[in-house]
């Protein structure tokens, strides 16, 4: 049961459906895509065209919190780190050893709760790959980056 892990992170979904990634910034826009999409939906099922009919950025950063709160947070994770708790954790070798081959594949099919391993995950630190996205003022984003 040596298996390697091809991906380096671990990107687990509020669903609990898992990704793998061998960097952080291809897991950071993959959930960026995953919430843009969630925004587009929101934005559509409420009657507005686009993003800028809905008021700017506001609207955008009161959506993604709603999102946060109803279904839980995308966390990346090192597979290695999560692999070495499996191999100390879980009792049975024939689920460990499928368990542990599935998140060691190049292409992750696999979900969390299908083996009940969320509470195995609260032992691991996750990465915090949270970027400020700009501080709020009266109502409106101020960005600092953009004042340059």
């Amino acid at each position: 049961m040596d298996n390697e892990a091809y991906n380096e992170y671990l990107l687990i979904m509020p669903s609990g459906n898992c990704r793998g990634f061998n960097d952080v910034e291809s897991a950071k826009a993959y959930i960026n895509i995953y919430y843009e999409r969630k925004f587009d939906g929101v934005i559509h099922k409420d009657g507005y065209n686009d993003a800028t009919e809905s008021g700017g950025d506001e609207p955008r950063l009161n959506v993604f919190t709603q999102l946060g709160v109803e279904e839980g947070k995308c966390e990346i994770y090192k597979t290695e780190e999560f692999v070495e708790i499996l191999k100390d954790e879980l009792i049975f070798d024939e689920d460990k050893e499928e368990i542990i081959s599935k998140l060691s594949e190049a292409k992750i099919d696999f979900n969390i709760y299908d083996y009940g391993l969320d509470e195995i995950l609260s032992h691991i630190n996750e990465l915090n790959v949270m970027e400020d996205y700009g501080d709020k003022i009266r109502g409106w984003i101020y960005n600092v980056s953009y004042c340059k």
